[in-house]
């Protein structure tokens, strides 16, 4: 099917190699997310797209999903991303005796990072019962992103998200095959 529509085909990117795409519209959608962010992408047999991947042909994507049809092709559904933000984890500096130097502070361990950012509505936390009662807003993004699930550490990690901190309560690693679910909730430091 996928070579039989050669007059809708987009060139794109998948994860910065050339590629070649017919997107369309979730046409089921009833929100304004399903409207306005969420797409389908067929890909050839042949191209290298997996769930998690990121897709660029003017607008970025991230890859939720994948199904093979019938022919092979590679049926997908899309994100569209609307934030780029920036992890920080909290961080002390030692002298060569293990002495603290200065205060300990967020520093930068990712940055321009793509996601697709959502605020937590009462909708929403209907729709999803698996929300904590704290979270504000949940991102999803790439597995390759250095984000550290708040049970790994000592001082949660922390967003920066539209120039606002928010702090990490939840990475969920298995909603999204190979994308990570993040919760944020109003950050108290």
């Amino acid at each position: 099917m996928f070579y039989r529509f050669a007059h809708r085909h987009s060139p794109c990117t998948v994860n910065g190699e050339p590629d070649v795409v017919i997107l369309s519209r979730d046409t089921r959608a009833t929100t304004i997310v399903g409207k306005e962010y969420t797409y389908n992408g067929v890909f050839a047999p042949t191209s290298p797209v997996k769930p998690g991947d990121l897709i660029e042909n003017g607008e970025t994507f991230l890859v939720q999903t994948l199904r093979p049809t019938t022919e092979k092709d590679k049926y997908c559904s899309l994100i569209k991303t609307n934030a780029a933000i920036t992890v920080e984890r909290y961080s002390q500096e030692y002298d060569e005796n293990d002495n603290p130097i200065g205060d300990e502070e967020y520093k930068p361990v990712a940055v321009n990072v793509i996601a697709f950012a959502q605020y937590v509505t009462a909708r929403l936390r209907q729709d999803d019962p698996g929300l904590l009662p704290s979270t504000t807003y949940t991102l999803q993004l790439q597995t390759t992103v250095d984000i550290k699930d708040p049970q790994d550490a000592i001082h949660p990690d922390q967003v920066n998200l539209h120039g606002k901190a928010y702090q990490v309560d939840a990475v969920d690693v298995v909603k999204y095959p190979n994308l990570l679910h993040v919760h944020l909730s109003d950050s108290v430091r």
